[in-house]
């Protein structure tokens, strides 16, 4: 498999196998109160068995739109998920989206090393030309990162969700030639041939 490594972060394919225990992770993730009310969407009312099974489907219908990875420590431990969605190649642009799921992790710099990571990824291997995202008013946290990262506000706008309703949300954006001027290193990329830590697969 590949895994993208930045500084102290390595992202690794969606697609790629994923174990039992990560698979439950995700599950959990998916069903924590503390974890949604940032990320959005409802807990999950599906079992564990019903999930992995969405889980792997989901992997096999990995479409060009979207770019998925699972965020993993120097340990290569787990510990949330970024990508970006409704990618037009067309215009060059895609909706980040990320979520730490593991509160324990939340504040040591792990989403903004990500993000780094996945953007210069995919400005300096792809056509993108600008990313753009959504985030509540109220998670200055968050908005803290993105800006970081190299985002800028670009307004406010209103959305409807199934677990908020009608509410606003704050929009940032950054472009290629922005980010790309800020940065210099270029990303490493580990190509890890050997088995996992965990023997247990499921495809």
């Amino acid at each position: 498999m590949t895994i993208l490594w930045g500084d102290g972060v390595g992202l690794r394919a969606f697609a790629d196998p994923i174990s039992d225990e990560e698979a439950a992770l995700l599950y959990r993730w998916s069903s924590d109160p503390q974890v949604l009310r940032w990320s959005g969407g409802l807990p999950t009312d599906l079992s564990l068995r019903e999930f992995c099974e969405r889980l792997r489907n989901d992997q096999l219908d990995f479409l060009d739109q979207r770019r998925v990875y699972l965020i993993l420590t120097r340990e290569q431990r787990l510990i949330g998920r970024i990508g970006l969605f409704a990618i037009d190649w067309a215009r060059g642009d895609g909706e980040l989206g990320i979520v730490i799921g593991e509160p324990m992790e939340w504040g040591k710099g792990y989403g903004r090393r990500a993000i780094t990571l996945l953007l210069q990824h995919l400005f300096e291997t792809t056509r993108l030309q600008r990313v753009h995202l959504f985030t509540y008013p109220e998670n200055v946290r968050a908005q803290r990162c993105f800006a970081a990262c190299g985002f800028r506000v670009v307004g406010t706008l209103q959305r409807f969700s199934v677990e908020r309703g009608e509410h606003t949300e704050v929009e940032m954006e950054v472009t290629r030639r922005a980010f790309l001027a800020q940065r210099s290193p270029r990303v490493t990329l580990a190509l890890f041939q050997e088995q996992c830590p965990s023997e247990s697969r499921s495809r």
